[in-house]
């Protein structure tokens, strides 16, 4: 327990605090002129922190924060008193530039997505905070502040990633020493799932998109993410023409979002839906040329911005996530048809991410229902596309379990014919 004593120096009364180190040392930190109250709230502080240097943990959220905005003066005493270990380094560190900083260091390992979400959160941050903002002064309440126009501004899916990445950011804020506590550690988050923005495109309509694209290439990109369940644009952009084995009718898909988690790639088979728009881009592409799509490889060229038109020509309307639902409208009829760790295996997330962002409730599946049909029936995923080769003899077998392996290799005995482009080394 510390004690606190009342002196009187030049006239003026003062405050004297001692306490018992973890060591059973007795110290002493002169408070100054401070009121009586202000004195207890440093005892309260104080004893919290030989509570916790003797026992190992953390400080609380309150002298966390106390430590976080302490002045020069008494973070000096605080540290000569033993407390050096709790006492955030004294470096002032602006809102701005530490955002601009962690973003510049992630940008070697994360995938562009990411940064590109760590990046509306710098603009969120610095919008409400500003950019000068001291680290140290944003405190709990700051933050739930900050949450609150987050809720005025964005569905509770948004909001929720908003807030985990901030967490994160001032989480290595508190690793560095820059921050005493972590002001987004208690935040209330939401559900990351939005219904509302699902929506499954059927083979009907893509290929009414398909149709209305300028080029080949487009075709091939439209494709890749509908029929093949790949990312766009990373993964899209960064296929070759090696990654392509024709012959046993597979792809080796490159995958930057899952390279840290030890995957940098996967292999996906070549659906026959996605085969014949591959093929006219192979038959297509100049000799020496190493990547599938090289067009739109420009970042200047925004892929979403250009899809948007295409869907207007081809009198569709626009969908929300435009991309994102091509992959998941994929996920949805292949997990009809295959096991799911089996799917998202060749589409790159998990049975609980796929379940939980990708799978959606189709029209079909109801009309199967309502007709009584089994759930082993893949209506939704047989083949509509009008260039589908796909014989889908495997639904006419009574063996469900022989009718999956007859459709499998049913897709695999085709292989293709011809040489590849030569590559550039």
């Amino acid at each position: 327990m510390a004690s606190i004593h009342r002196e009187k120096r030049s006239g003026k009364v003062v405050y004297r605090l001692q306490f018992y180190d973890k060591d059973n040392r007795r110290r002493s930190i002169r408070l100054g002129d401070r009121t009586k109250k202000a004195a207890d709230t440093i005892k309260s502080r104080i004893e919290d922190l030989v509570s916790v240097s003797i026992s190992g943990c953390a400080p609380s959220n309150d002298t966390a924060q106390w430590l976080s905005t302490l002045g020069e003066d008494m973070a000096t005493k605080l540290a000569k008193a033993g407390f050096q270990t709790y006492v955030p380094r004294r470096d002032s560190a602006k809102l701005g530039e530490f955002l601009s900083s962690f973003i510049a260091a992630r940008k070697i390992e994360s995938a562009a997505s990411t940064i590109t979400n760590f990046e509306q959160v710098k603009r969120c941050l610095v919008d409400h905070f500003g950019a000068d903002r001291d680290l140290r002064t944003i405190t709990e309440a700051d933050a739930d502040d900050w949450r609150m126009t987050l809720i005025e501004k964005y569905a509770e899916a948004t909001m929720s990633k908003l807030v985990k990445r901030a967490r994160q950011i001032f989480k290595t804020a508190l690793r560095r020493g820059l921050v005493g506590m972590n002001p987004f550690a208690e935040v209330k988050t939401g559900s990351e799932q939005n219904d509302a923005r699902q929506h499954f495109i059927d083979h009907d309509t893509i290929e009414k998109v398909i149709s209305a694209s300028p080029d080949f290439e487009w075709k091939l990109i439209i494709a890749l993410a509908r029929y093949g369940g790949v990312r766009t644009p990373s993964e899209t952009l960064a296929l070759k023409w090696g990654d392509i084995d024709w012959e046993n009718d597979r792809m080796t898909v490159p995958s930057q979002k899952t390279k840290k988690q030890g995957k940098p790639w996967r292999v996906v088979p070549l659906f026959p839906e996605l085969r014949p728009y591959l093929s006219e881009a192979f038959d297509q592409a100049a000799d020496g040329t190493e990547f599938v799509i090289n067009r739109y490889r420009d970042r200047s060229s925004n892929l979403r911005t250009q899809f948007c038109r295409i869907i207007k020509k081809a009198g569709v309307t626009i969908w929300p996530r435009l991309f994102q639902n091509l992959r998941a409208s994929r996920e949805t009829e292949l997990a009809n048809e295959y096991p799911l760790h089996v799917v998202t295996a060749w589409l790159g997330n998990t049975p609980k991410v796929a379940t939980k962002h990708y799978l959606q409730v189709t029209d079909d599946h109801f009309r199967k229902a309502a007709a009584g049909m089994g759930a082993t029936v893949g209506a939704v995923s047989d083949c509509q596309g009008v260039n589908c080769t796909h014989s889908c003899t495997h639904s006419q077998s009574e063996n469900p379990e022989e009718s999956t392996i007859l459709g499998v290799l049913g897709d695999l005995l085709a292989p293709r014919v011809g040489l590849e482009p030569n590559l550039v080394v």
